[in-house]
């Protein structure tokens, strides 16, 4: 996993800004196949297998509500039909967009996940994507301190999990676009989730994909679907 820090970008950008921090940066992906806005300053570690699957994720400063107290956003792509080793040594492959959800909310979340936004379908970069917020208790750490909760029903620790996904079809694969928040945390950045969401730029079809053309709005201006 390669790791990196979205500081400062030159001292003329901060002179440019009255030298007050900015709130955002452009980032452009390692294989320059997308672009977003990301959080000023926060780490950046990227992880890949093959062209397949890349994951990069972008880690915010300690914030206690959150789970081991630490924030973070991430944009993931998945080509179709392509398996993936996850860290557990299982594997994951998906056929599409609406397979991956379905995968997900099922294998992830379980049958008591309370869906907090239906899926749903939005704008990401002209293109339609799909959108959901789904919550579920999730296993802990038993030495995690932060972002924790004892559940009455088991008298276990558990992460309560509030995720959001944005979830762009592509012709070859998929990006998904994740929020892995908690219940108590998740007002605190989902602004700038929804802020990365509204500047995803799909550069390529996918890390060695055939560069795109720049898509039109689906919807005039102020009359979009959004998270």
């Amino acid at each position: 996993m390669k790791k990196i820090i979205l500081a400062a970008m030159g001292l003329g950008m901060l002179t440019a800004f009255g030298c007050r921090r900015p709130a955002s940066a452009l980032y452009t992906s390692s294989n320059r196949d997308f672009q977003c806005r990301v959080p000023w300053a926060w780490e950046v570690l990227f992880d890949s297998e093959g062209e397949h699957f890349n994951d990069t994720t972008f880690i915010g400063p300690f914030e206690p509500d959150f789970y081991r107290g630490v924030p973070s956003l991430s944009v993931r792509w998945h080509s179709r039909y392509s398996t993936h080793r996850l860290r557990d040594g299982s594997l994951e492959m998906y056929a599409d967009a609406d397979d991956f959800i379905r995968q997900t909310l099922d294998s992830i979340y379980g049958p008591e996940r309370v869906m907090i936004k239906e899926v749903q379908t939005i704008e990401a970069a002209g293109r339609p994507a799909k959108y959901f917020v789904v919550f579920s208790y999730g296993p802990a750490d038993p030495q995690a301190q932060w972002g924790t909760v004892i559940r009455k029903s088991t008298g276990a620790k558990a992460n309560p999990r509030q995720h959001a996904y944005v979830v762009v079809p592509m012709p070859s694969g998929f990006y998904v676009l994740v929020y892995p928040a908690t219940e108590l945390g998740f007002a605190k950045y989902e602004p700038q989730f929804n802020a990365l969401v509204r500047s995803f730029t799909p550069l390529k079809d996918g890390p060695g994909g055939a560069l795109l053309e720049k898509r039109r709005p689906l919807f005039p201006a102020g009359t979009g679907t959004g998270s």
